[in-house]
């Protein structure tokens, strides 16, 4: 049987090899599916394939995009929390709430549209054929469940994005994604969001039930195991506000995967968030130099330390969530509210000396800083414990279990913060306190639109400076040392976003979003329009 298909098994042989014109789940590779899945061994390597596919570049070649872990900067880029200081050419659009409704122009919205099908696709795949295949029921096992989880992870971004929130309760008629769950390429038409989300769940129940049942040891934490399908449907029951069952399942991946809090994570200046065999790390990137090309890696757009990007672009935290960061707390040294000041360079920038086009910008982040000065990549944290941790105490708190999302809460941020103690907040007071946990903890992985999408919250990038006040030129200090301007007459009360360079780098039509808002929905790029005419577009 041959199949229009993405060749996930020759995914890293073929990274320019394939067109451009293929469309959702269509690819100019044919490929002979009875050879690729005679063993389980060859279907071992399928499932590489899509393990790739969070970090792989665009097959294309054509432009910077790579693979999920490029879609996670999107997701923060259009939030709040991560700010947006000088203008360069990637990612602008992206927080300026342009390129994700940019339907008829934008390659960047076509390529992670298509980025996301493949999983769906190659899982299909691997699902269509592996009973078939020769070897121990034990290995089919294992291939089954991470092929149905990567099918239920596609889906769950695809409905997330392109389609409104889930809304509490159920009866969701709303539009999702079209669903193709075999090697169908006819039209067909979108999937409610209820129907797409039944999907996801099945899909992560049977993937948990498969990978608790084998013994095959994953070779690395770029693989699936049954904690990561288990995370997954944490996340999964949070976005549908499911919020006790979204406890109670993060609390499984707490007890039971065996990963601990590391207490150097926000410590070291050495490869912090880089290094996939940090113990808080349940699911990462396990990269090789052969496999990422330059401007196709996440630490190129999110590493202060970075020289040919990130140096004249530094990434930084939004400055009124960094005020509320207790001064006893360790990730407060992540950040340098004054970093244009040039005795804290050796802090701010403590890898190589600044110059060349290197900037400093106030609030700038070393949370992805890289032992090697010179390398273009490093390993991504896809899911870590912590994360796990705040969808327990949220999903507790929202569910009216104050002491239990108290003390689920209690580990985590008493190893941030030696001050901290239990707290005794409840409802509202609670949930506050553990979502600023979270917006910390989580700074730069890609939560942030997510989350203000599933609460729907509005998109409130702080107040613009006051009558009176300058209205834009943050201290900044390039390579050269010498201060391009210095602001002396701040707003204390505004935000730092839009006061980076002459101060309208995002402008301020994007400094809000009311919830709700149609612009909460990606566009369907016109190419998927066409080559699907039954997929309707959003508003």
């Amino acid at each position: 049987m041959k199949t229009k298909i993405i060749s996930i098994l020759l995914l890293s042989l073929l990274m320019s090899g394939c067109s451009e014109d293929f469309l959702e789940t269509r690819s100019t590779q044919d490929i002979d599916e009875s050879l690729v899945f005679t063993d389980t061994k060859n279907a071992m390597l399928a499932i590489n394939g899509l393990h790739k596919l969070m970090w792989t570049q665009d097959l294309s070649g054509t432009a910077p995009r790579g693979g999920f872990e490029m879609i996670m900067i999107w997701m923060d880029m259009l939030g709040e929390d991560l700010v947006y200081t000088y203008s360069n050419a990637q990612y602008q659009s992206e927080a300026k709430w342009v390129t994700h409704r940019n339907y008829s122009g934008s390659g960047h919205l076509l390529h992670f549209f298509r980025l996301l099908y493949y999983f769906v696709s190659n899982a299909n795949m691997v699902m269509d054929n592996i009973d078939n295949a020769t070897g121990p029921d034990n290995e089919k096992s294992n291939i089954k469940g991470q092929a149905l989880f990567y099918r239920a992870f596609g889906y769950f971004y695809l409905v997330q994005l392109w389609a409104e929130r889930y809304h509490e309760g159920g009866n969701n008629t709303q539009l999702g994604v079209v669903m193709r769950s075999d090697g169908d390429m006819g039209h067909k038409a979108r999937s409610t969001v209820e129907e797409v989300y039944a999907k996801v769940n099945d899909d992560l129940d049977e993937a948990i039930r498969l990978l608790a049942e084998t013994t095959v040891e994953r070779p690395n934490k770029s693989h699936i195991h049954v904690h990561i399908a288990r995370g997954l449907k944490a996340r999964v029951l949070l976005a549908q506000s499911r919020w006790a069952e979204a406890a109670d399942m993060a609390k499984l991946v707490v007890d039971q995967s065996g990963a601990k809090l590391q207490d150097d994570t926000y410590i070291t200046t050495q490869d912090r968030f880089s290094d996939a065999s940090n113990t808080e790390w349940l699911w990462g990137s396990n990269k090789v130099a052969e496999q990422i090309a330059t401007l196709r890696s996440f630490h190129e757009y999110m590493s202060n330390n970075f020289r040919s990007y990130n140096g004249n672009t530094p990434r930084a935290i939004y400055n009124l969530l960094y005020d509320k960061i207790s001064p006893t707390d360790v990730r407060k040294g992540v950040w340098f509210p004054r970093a244009a000041d040039k005795s804290t360079w050796a802090t701010a920038r403590p890898q190589y000396s600044i110059g060349g086009n290197a900037r400093v910008a106030n609030y700038m982040a070393n949370k992805y800083l890289l032992a090697d000065p010179n390398a273009t990549f490093g390993n991504v944290p896809f899911m870590r414990l912590p994360e796990m941790m705040l969808i327990q105490a949220e999903g507790y708190a929202r569910a009216g279990e104050n002491s239990k999302a108290a003390q689920a809460l209690y580990p985590l941020a008493k190893r941030r913060d030696p001050a901290y103690t239990l707290s005794t907040k409840t409802g509202q007071a609670l949930i506050d306190e553990i979502m600023v946990q979270r917006r910390v903890e989580l700074w730069g992985e890609g939560f942030r639109f997510l989350d203000l999408k599933r609460l729907n919250m509005p998109l409130d990038r702080g107040p613009a400076p006051r009558d009176g006040y300058n209205k834009g030129w943050w201290p900044t200090i390039a390579g050269s040392g010498t201060a391009t301007f210095v602001l002396t007459n701040w707003d204390p009360e505004a935000s730092n976003f839009n006061m980076y360079g002459d101060g309208t780098v995002i402008g301020e039509a994007a400094r809000y979003r009311e919830a709700g808002h149609v612009e909460w929905q990606f566009k369907f790029h016109q190419d998927v329009i066409d080559s699907n005419p039954l997929c309707e577009q959003n508003p």
